[in-house]
């Protein structure tokens, strides 16, 4: 992830640095970094006349954001460049105090598809007083996450791992607390079963807190330590609580295997992939001369460089050179939609309207696009094919009439629009790698270092085979209990009578026997064991709002305690990262916040109605 930091930084960077003699004293970014001194723009060294075309109209306009923008929106247009995110960060940073939202919408023009662009829009119409445009831009700064596909990655790395900490956290606490409410009765029963009465209270903690981190000193991690607290509260649990038991399990292994592998392979995805990490260099305009000779020693084989590399020579103006990699594509893919459209354009630029129509028609009945519809238009036009002309635009602006207004608003009759690079060469290519992929998370094997964590079955085998065991034989030793009245502890060893589970013997008579006992002493017991019951109350409510899972599991409850373990885990890990564990400031910036905002404040109302939920279930029993 350290590369996609960089890389992230490294645009505005670039841009500023090439664009430095534009632009003074007014320049920000890190144009000190090495690293871009060392690298620098990938320019062919056997073209001298190649310009960057975004730098070109950048330098060559007038110094005012207005035309500067005015400029590079024609740019990112006509060259099919999906968003200009350094130059938009810079004439967002531009801004005047009087009308900052006039200059957020130049950069919005630059970078349509950038959250952090269209967030900033909305904070700066929010501050305006303009709080429905606020709300309805926020909006699109989160629907832009959805469509933009280096979001995308980032949205599938954040949220993977985010469900992995909430699932890890919730199952394993849940088991933790279920053998913790049964620890001092199983504490009992084990000095009972060492040593008889004779063995004191603490030395029955200690040797049951042996035995329950023993899995540790063996070699098998967290994940033993859950086994065995698994055993235990399983053994002392009733038929609700074994249900909820098996399903936090469930949760452990799936967070264990395959969500860890999944976490393992998202977060590292680019990285596995040098050919797409160039190609999303190339389209980000940050590529090196590394990245070019990367994409021209596998173009022949790879349908994503030969793009990549057309791209490349087509913002750099060298029209030639792209013409080349497109007819070499074509001999390859003769059915690609978007090679067609590219074909189609030239063209239209060499004037040669009826090639442009065969072109574009193919690749029409491959690609839904706006923009290709608009481009075939527009040869319509040229060759005087007006019915189809008219039927094509409207085509077009069916599909996306902002788009096509965009286009109609530069004014140029001879304009043929660029499609962008097509983002399904790199969401097939990324979804193959990661089907493909066996990767093991660095936090699973910490966690199961042994042999439990060697595969999943192993895993699970380990655990059926203990609630297995559980049932053959947790019930051929009597359990101790403890009474619901006044806390004393009920033990089939201890106590020559024991009337359930539930209710000591005393209890049994001081609520069911009235007429055998003496009116002052019962209304002095009731008194006593009513006060008890307020002490209890206090602390159950004290440690149910501090500890997640106390609420349900002092309700009885332990699909609750469950259930709330689970959105407290979710707001745990929203606490930690609220923006995101793999930040990436450039392209998401605040928006990455309001992203994880909206399931977070969610969360946090759930957890807040099960905890009210489960106080009250337990104040009516």
């Amino acid at each position: 992830m350290v590369s996609r930091r960089l890389l992230a930084y490294s645009i505005l960077g670039l841009f500023c640095l090439l664009v430095s003699p534009a632009l003074g004293e007014n320049v920000l970014g890190p144009t000190d970094d090495p690293w871009l001194h060392e690298e620098g723009p990938a320019i062919a060294k056997t073209v001298e006349v190649a310009r960057e075309q975004v730098v070109a109209a950048w330098t060559e306009a007038p110094p005012a954001a207005y035309a500067r923008a005015a400029a590079l929106h024609r740019v990112r247009l006509e060259l099919g460049l999906a968003d200009l995110l350094a130059p938009a960060r810079v004439i967002l940073d531009s801004a005047t105090e009087e009308d900052p939202e006039i200059f957020s919408r130049f950069a919005r023009e630059l970078a349509p598809g950038a959250p952090s662009i269209q967030m900033a829009h909305a904070r700066i119409l929010a501050g305006s007083g303009e709080i429905g445009a606020a709300i309805k831009a926020a909006g699109m700064a989160l629907w832009s996450i959805v469509t933009n596909f280096s979001a995308q990655l980032w949205v599938v790395e954040n949220l993977s791992f985010l469900l992995l900490v909430m699932v890890l956290a919730a199952s394993f606490g849940f088991i933790s607390l279920a053998a913790l409410q049964v620890f001092s009765h199983a504490a009992h029963d084990l000095g009972d079963l060492l040593a008889g009465r004779r063995m004191p209270a603490f030395a029955r903690s200690a040797a049951l807190a042996a035995l329950l981190l023993a899995p540790l000193a063996f070699g098998e991690g967290v994940i033993g330590l859950a086994l065995a607290l698994f055993v235990l509260a399983f053994a002392y649990g009733k038929r609700h609580m074994r249900s909820v038991l098996m399903m936090a399990v469930a949760l452990l292994l799936i967070g264990l295997h395959p969500l860890a592998q999944f976490v393992s392979i998202a977060t590292t995805l680019v990285d596995q992939d040098p050919v797409a990490a160039s190609v999303m260099a190339v389209i980000a305009g940050t590529e090196t001369r590394a990245d070019v000779q990367r994409l021209e020693a596998v173009v022949d084989e790879d349908r994503a460089a030969g793009h990549a590399l057309a791209y490349h020579a087509r913002r750099y103006g060298l029209e030639e050179l792209s013409r080349t990699r497109l007819e070499a594509l074509g001999e390859q893919n003769p059915t690609d939609g978007f090679v067609l459209a590219a074909r189609g354009n030239i063209a239209m630029r060499r004037g040669d309207s009826e090639a442009a129509i065969d072109f574009y028609e193919r690749a029409a009945a491959k690609v839904e696009s706006a923009t290709l519809l608009f481009d075939l238009s527009q040869a319509y036009a040229n060759g005087f094919r007006m019915e189809e002309y008219e039927a094509t635009l409207v085509r077009a602006q069916r599909i996306d009439a902002n788009a096509v207004s965009e286009l109609s608003g530069l004014g140029d009759s001879a304009l043929v629009a660029d499609l962008v690079f097509p983002p399904d060469l790199l969401k097939d290519r990324f979804v193959s790698l990661a089907m493909s992929q066996n990767a093991q998370f660095d936090l699973a094997k910490r966690l199961a270092p042994g042999r439990l964590g060697e595969g999943w079955p192993v895993t699970i085998g380990a655990f059926v085979l203990a609630a297995l065991l559980c049932l053959l034989f947790a019930h051929r030793f009597d359990h101790a209990s403890r009474c619901g009245r006044c806390g004393h502890r009920i033990c089939t060893r201890c106590e020559e009578t024991v009337w359930s589970e539930e209710i000591c013997e005393d209890c049994h008579h001081l609520f069911e026997n009235q007429a055998a006992t003496d009116p002052s002493l019962r209304m002095a017991r009731l008194q006593a064991l009513s006060k008890r019951e307020v002490k209890i109350d206090r602390v159950v409510l004290a440690v149910a709002l501090l500890i997640p899972g106390v609420a349900g599991l002092a309700a009885r409850r332990p699909d609750f305690a469950m259930f709330g373990l689970l959105l407290f885990g979710w707001i745990a890990a929203w606490i930690a990262w609220p923006a995101g564990a793999f930040e990436d400031p450039l392209l998401l910036g605040t928006t990455a916040v309001l992203c994880l905002a909206v399931p977070g404040v969610l969360s946090l109302i759930g957890y807040g109605g099960i905890v009210f939920a489960s106080l009250v279930v337990r104040k009516n029993l």
